[in-house]
């Protein structure tokens, strides 16, 4: 048994990091920009971007020293233009799919949802948006480490 230094609700955010990195290989809109917890604002020139941002998460107990966790992430599409919303769409949907393949994310949890989304928009010379998907995903961790699955 080798002994893991993150979380399981970590463990599932970097593997969603790696998921989406991979879209850059497939030529998505946000090519190269996709981030991990950023918390500074994106300038108009670093968009289309995608962050991942890590939300709550509940336990609840599943068997004798097993919880069944249910975690939380979201994803906020930032784009730009007039037709932000129809961006914004489209950019939730590439992620949406590379990351409901991915085997290495289906190892670690499993009932992948999109619970709800949230647009907002600034106007100004240029309109800048941002559409944040809230994703839900569940796990089995061992009562004794929360980053083992069961």
């Amino acid at each position: 048994m080798s002994i893991q230094v993150n979380t399981t609700h970590e463990r599932i955010l970097q593997r969603i990091d790696q998921a989406l990195q991979a879209l850059q290989a497939a030529g998505t809109d946000a090519a190269v920009r996709v981030h991990r917890g950023r918390v500074d604002a994106f300038g108009a020139d670093e968009l289309p971007a995608i962050n991942i941002r890590r939300s709550t998460g509940q336990a609840e107990a599943f068997a004798d020293m097993v919880s069944r966790g249910l975690m939380e992430f979201e994803l906020d599409f930032h784009v730009r233009g007039d037709d932000w919303e129809t961006a914004a769409d489209r950019l939730h949907l590439q992620a949406h799919r590379a990351i409901a393949v991915d085997a290495g994310l289906n190892t670690l949890g499993r009932g992948l949802r999109c619970t709800r989304t949230e647009p907002r928009a600034e106007g100004g010379d240029e309109t800048i948006g941002r559409l944040t998907a809230t994703y839900q995903v569940q796990a089995l961790t061992r009562g004794s480490d929360l980053a083992l699955v069961s």
